[in-house]
């Protein structure tokens, strides 16, 4: 695979920002995370079927586990990414659905696309670029979440936070947080719409991306995340995010803008 885009990629507890000129098309994939995609220039495209035509958002939200690849060659794009049992996740998720792809009404998307371009041009750091990515995250799903989180589910997701470099099970979170097996999978799914699987390998596959991203070497990050190596590191990005980690490259906040 060739370079899939340059620009900026910015993790967060719970969510990402990638920000920057798209070159070739993803491969079909599907991802754990509620994905807000904004056209900076131009238009982004999408289709949920290699043999579909494609179309054309100035801003869409793509549901938890849908496949779908997306193009926007030599333009300017932001994918935003949240976790679906988030507040956020929650919000878009309760006013875009859960049913496919859904536009977000371009002259809403507008002034919020052009703040993050600004953003991006001028070279803020990370934690402004973050900020502004929340920012759009909660002007588009408001700040009340849809419902409350079961707080086991929450102490389940710290724990699998803290242990990510070491081999884990749904047994030993369930015992972590005082639920048999069968009952923790069952909450599990009923509160975040994932299987515990899913989720554990979505959240390994971001904390290596951030290490790598980071200047870690792909092979330290996939260790550890608990991948065997980098090759299999590198599979699970193409399924889930449509693209080979080495496939991406990183600017510096600061540099001049990119065309687009």
């Amino acid at each position: 695979m060739g370079i899939a885009g340059i620009g900026r990629i910015i993790f967060w507890s719970g969510g990402s920002l990638w920000i920057g000129q798209a070159l070739g098309p993803s491969e079909m994939h599907a991802h754990h995370a509620v994905q807000l995609a904004i056209a900076l220039s131009d238009r982004v495209e999408f289709r949920t079927d290699n043999a579909a035509p494609w179309q054309a958002y100035a801003g869409a939200v793509i549901p938890p586990d849908l496949p779908h690849t997306f193009q926007a060659p030599g333009r300017m794009i932001a994918h935003l990414f949240c976790a679906p049992e988030s507040a956020l996740g929650r919000g878009l998720i309760g006013r875009f659905g859960a049913g496919g792809i859904v536009g977000v009404p371009p002259a809403e998307i507008a002034p919020l696309a052009a703040g993050l371009r600004r953003k991006f041009d001028a070279g803020d750091p990370d934690e402004e670029l973050e900020a502004a990515a929340l920012e759009v995250l909660y002007a588009l799903s408001g700040t009340a979440p849809a419902g409350a989180v079961d707080p086991r589910i929450l102490r389940a997701t710290a724990f699998i936070d803290r242990l990510l470099a070491e081999p884990l099970d749904l047994e030993s979170v369930a015992r972590h947080v005082g639920l048999s097996a069968g009952r923790f999978r069952h909450l599990f799914v009923a509160e975040t719409g994932i299987s515990f699987r899913a989720y554990l390998l979505w959240t390994r596959l971001n904390r290596a991306l951030e290490l790598g991203y980071a200047g870690t070497s792909w092979t330290d990050a996939a260790h550890a995340a608990n991948f065997a190596d980098a090759a299999h590191l590198s599979r699970t990005a193409r399924r889930t995010y449509g693209f080979a980690p080495s496939s991406m490259r990183q600017v510096s906040p600061g540099v001049a803008r990119m065309a687009g």
